[in-house]
C-alpha cells in the first residue's frame, strides 16, 4: 500500500512541458543575489549580487525608474555572510575572505562599511595589534544609535571578547566592557546596554564541557552568577531580551524533546511565559522586526517556517496565500513597519528575493537567486518516510527527475542517495542545487534526515551523536528502501555527498558494495583520527572532538574501522573524490592521505583538487569545473550502463 501511495503523489505533480537539462555550467554559477536590506526609511535596498563568479553590492532606489547604476565589487575570495543598513546611508556587509600564511591557508572575516551615496567605502576594523581571525562578530546594531554597533573583540588577545562601540563609518571604537572571565559570548538587552555573558571555561585538556554565565542587573553594575538564577543553567541556550530589561529569551525543553522559547524573568527568578514551542520541531531563533521589536520565531519543518506573532502574522498570512506553493521567508524589515522583504522559494525554484507594502499588497520583484535554472527544468520534491532496520521511522525527501510525467515512469530509474553535511545538520524540501543537479541529469534522488539530524529534537539527534554506525545504517536502509520500491534500476545506485555526506558516500562504498554501482564524495573527512588531532589543536578542542565525533564510537578500534582511509582497498566501484586544497573544515590532507590509501583499491577514481578553494567550492570557476566533471565521471559509470 505504501509503495502504491507514493507513486499516485507523483502522478500529478511532475512537469511534462521539460526542456533541455541546464549546464554544469549553470549549476556551478554561485547565486545571482544572495542577500538584502532594506534602508531604515524604507527607500533604499542594498542586494548582495554575483557579477561573474565575484561577488558584489548593489544599492537600489525603490521606485526610482532609469537610475544610474550604483554598485561595487567586494575583494578576491569573499564570501558573503550578511547584509544590514545601520542608519539611511551606512550598509555593512559582513564577509569571510581565505588567506594563506606561509603556504598555511586560513580564513579572516571582516565588515565592509558602504556609503550608499558615495559607493565608498572600507574595512570597518582589520585585525592588526593581533591575529585575530573574527572581525565581524556584531552583538548589538543599536537602533537608537544609528552611528554605532557593539561589536566584541580584543586588540591584545584573540581569545578575549571586550565589547566595543564602534563607528559604522570611522571604524573608531572605544571599549565600554573589559572581557570576563569564562566569557566568549555577549548578550545586550533592547536599551543596548550589555546585560549577558556566556563560554566556556578554559580547562587545559577537559573533555567535558564547563558552562560560565554571568548576568548585570538592569540599572546597576552588579554582576552575578547563574546559581543565583533559580533554573537557569549556565549552558541555556540565549536567543535575547524581549522590550522588558528584565526578560531574557531563552531556548527550553520544558518537558518536551522539542526546544521551544521562553521568557525567564530575572526579576522573578523563573519561566513567566512561552513565547513558541512546536511538538516536532526545534525552534530556531526569534524573527526581529525593522526597528529591533522581537515579532515571531523561525523552525525547519519540512521547508524553513516562521510563526509572527499578533498583527505581523498578517501580512505573512497574505503572502502564503498569494504563494501557495512556496515558502515565504523573513529577511528584512523598514523600520516603520510598512515594507517587507521576503525570500520566495520552493523546493524546485530557487526563487527571488522581492519587497512587499503592507499597506497596499503590492509584490515588487528585486532579484532572482539563480536565473539560470529555471523551474520548468528542475525536477518534483515530496516528503516520504521509509523504515530502518529497527523500525524507526526516517523522515527523507525524493528529487525525481523532471522527465518523469507518469506513474509507469517511476520504475528502474538511476538513483543516487545523497546523505546531507554534517552531520548534525539538516535537509529540508528547500531548493537544493546538488539534488536538482542530479535529477537534471535523470536520476532520482533521496535524501534523509538520518538519526543525528538536527531539528527534531534532543532524542533524536543523539540517536546519532552517540553513535556514528546507526546513522550510516539509516543511510544504508534509504537505498534498500528506494530499491524496495522498484524505484531504482539495482545496477544504477550511486551514493554521494558533501563533508560529512562525503565520509558517508566512501562508507557506503565500503560497508555496502553490493548496493552502489558508484560513490561520489565532495570534501568528505577519511581519517576520523586524523579529524580529531585537528580539532584538538584548537581551543576547547578536547571538548569539541568529544561531543562532535568521540562520543559516537565505543573504541580506537571503531573509530579506525569507520575511517575510510584504512578501509581503502575494499572500494571496488568507481569514485569521484573531490576537493579544495584551502578547505578549514575538512583539512585537505584528508584527500592526500585518501588518494595515497586508495593504491591500494583496484576501483577506477577520478581526482579533482581545487586550488586556493575552501569547503563549500565558492569560486564559481571551480564550482563549475567540479559539474563538468562530474557530468563525465557519471556519463562513464552509469549512463552507459
Amino acid at each position: 500500500m505504501r509503495k502504491i501511495l507514493l507513486v499516485l503523489l507523483f502522478v500529478f505533480i511532475s512537469p511534462n512541458w521539460v526542456t533541455a537539462a541546464p549546464t554544469a555550467d549553470a549549476f556551478g554559477t554561485l547565486p545571482n543575489a544572495y542577500d538584502a536590506a532594506i534602508s531604515p526609511d524604507g527607500k533604499q535596498v542594498a542586494i548582495i549580487v554575483n557579477n561573474n563568479g565575484k561577488y558584489g553590492v548593489r544599492i537600489v532606489t525603490l521606485g526610482k525608474k532609469n537610475e544610474k547604476l550604483r554598485a561595487i565589487l567586494l575583494g578576491k575570495g569573499v564570501k558573503p555572510q550578511w547584509i544590514k543598513w545601520a542608519n539611511n546611508e551606512q550598509v555593512l556587509i559582513a564577509f569571510w575572505q581565505s588567506k594563506k600564511y606561509r603556504a598555511i591557508p586560513y580564513t579572516m572575516s571582516f565588515i565592509y562599511t558602504l556609503n550608499a551615496t558615495s559607493m565608498k567605502g572600507k574595512i570597518l576594523i582589520e585585525s592588526k595589534e593581533v591575529f585575530r581571525q573574527d572581525n565581524s562578530s556584531v552583538i548589538d546594531f543599536l537602533e537608537d544609535d544609528p552611528d554605532h554597533i557593539l561589536m566584541e573583540f580584543s586588540d591584545t588577545n584573540q581569545n578575549h571578547v571586550d565589547i566595543k562601540r564602534v563607528n559604522v563609518k570611522s571604524g573608531l571604537y572605544i571599549t565600554i566592557k573589559r572581557t570576563k572571565q569564562g566569557v566568549q559570548k555577549w548578550f545586550t538587552d533592547a536599551r543596548g546596554e550589555p546585560r549577558v555573558g556566556q563560554g566556556l571555561v578554559d580547562r587545559t585538556g577537559a573533555v567535558e564541557e564547563q558552562w560560565s554565565l554571568t548576568i548585570r542587573d538592569a540599572d546597576e553594575d552588579q554582576w552575578r552568577r547563574a546559581e543565583n538564577f533559580a533554573g537557569l543553567e549556565a549552558d541555556v541556550t540565549i536567543f535575547g531580551f524581549t522590550d522588558d530589561p528584565n526578560e531574557l529569551v531563552i531556548g527550553d525543553h520544558a518537558g518536551q524533546d522539542t526546544l521551544g522559547l521562553y521568557v525567564y524573568d530575572l526579576i522573578k527568578k523563573e519561566v513567566t511565559r512561552k513565547l513558541f514551542h512546536h511538538d516536532t520541531y526545534d525552534a530556531g531563533g526569534l524573527v526581529v522586526s525593522g526597528n529591533g521589536a522581537i515579532i515571531g520565531a523561525s523552525f525547519v519543518a519540512d521547508s524553513n517556517e516562521i510563526e509572527l506573532f499578533d498583527e505581523y502574522d498578517t501580512v505573512l498570512s497574505r503572502m502564503r496565500n498569494k504563494f501557495s506553493d512556496h515558502t515565504v521567508d523573513y529577511v528584512d524589515q523598514s523600520g516603520d513597519g510598512r515594507l517587507y522583504l521576503f525570500r520566495i522559494s520552493n523546493a524546485y525554484d530557487p526563487g527571488a528575493l522581492a519587497i512587499v507594502d503592507a499597506s497596499t499588497n503590492n509584490v515588487t520583484v528585486l532579484a532572482y537567486i539563480h536565473k539560470e535554472l529555471p523551474t520548468a527544468e528542475m525536477g518534483s520534491v515530496t516528503k516520504v518516510t521509509y523504515p530502518a532496520r529497527d523500525d524507526f521511522e526516517i523522515p527523507a525527501y525524493l528529487t525525481l527527475p523532471p522527465t518523469i510525467t507518469s506513474a509507469e515512469d517511476l520504475v528502474n530509474l538511476p538513483v543516487v542517495i545523497l546523505p546531507h553535511g554534517g552531520p548534525y545538520a539538516r535537509q529540508a524540501k528547500r531548493f537544493d542545487y546538488f539534488a536538482q543537479y542530479f535529477a537534471t541529469r535523470g536520476f532520482a534522488v533521496l535524501q534523509m534526515n538520518f538519526r543525528g539530524s538536527a531539528g527534531y529534537g534532543k532524542g533524536f539527534e543523539d540517536e546519532g551523536r552517540e553513535n556514528w554506525v546507526k546513522m550510516q545504517e539509516d543511510v544504508e536502509d534509504g537505498a534498500k528502501w528506494i530499491l524496495e520500491q522498484g524505484i531504482a534500476d539495482p545496477d544504477r545506485i550511486c551514493i554521494a555527498g558533501w563533508s560529512y555526506g562525503g565520509y558517508a558516500a566512501l562508507m557506503g562504498a565500503i560497508k555496502s558494495p553490493e548496493l552502489y554501482a558508484c560513490a561520489i564524495s565532495m570534501a568528505g573527512v577519511t581519517d576520523l583520527k586524523d579529524m580529531i588531532n585537528d580539532i584538538k589543536q584548537y581551543r576547547f578542542g578536547s571538548i569539541a572532538a568529544q561531543n562532535f565525533v568521540l562520543r559516537g564510537f565505543d573504541s580506537k578500534q571503531e573509530i579506525a574501522e569507520n575511517s575510510p582511509v584504512f578501509r581503502a582497498a575494499e572500494i571496488k566501484v568507481p569514485l569521484f573524490l573531490a576537493h579544495g586544497e584551502s578547505d578549514q573544515r575538512v583539512h585537505f590532507d584528508q584527500f592526500r592521505r585518501m588518494k595515497s590509501a586508495l593504491r591500494k583499491s583496484s576501483a577506477p577514481v577520478t581526482y579533482m583538487s581545487f586550488e586556493n578553494e575552501d569547503h563549500f567550492l565558492s569560486n564559481q570557476k571551480n564550482r563549475q569545473a567540479f559539474f563538468r566533471g562530474l557530468d563525465k565521471f557519471l556519463s562513464k559509470v552509469i549512463n552507459k550502463k
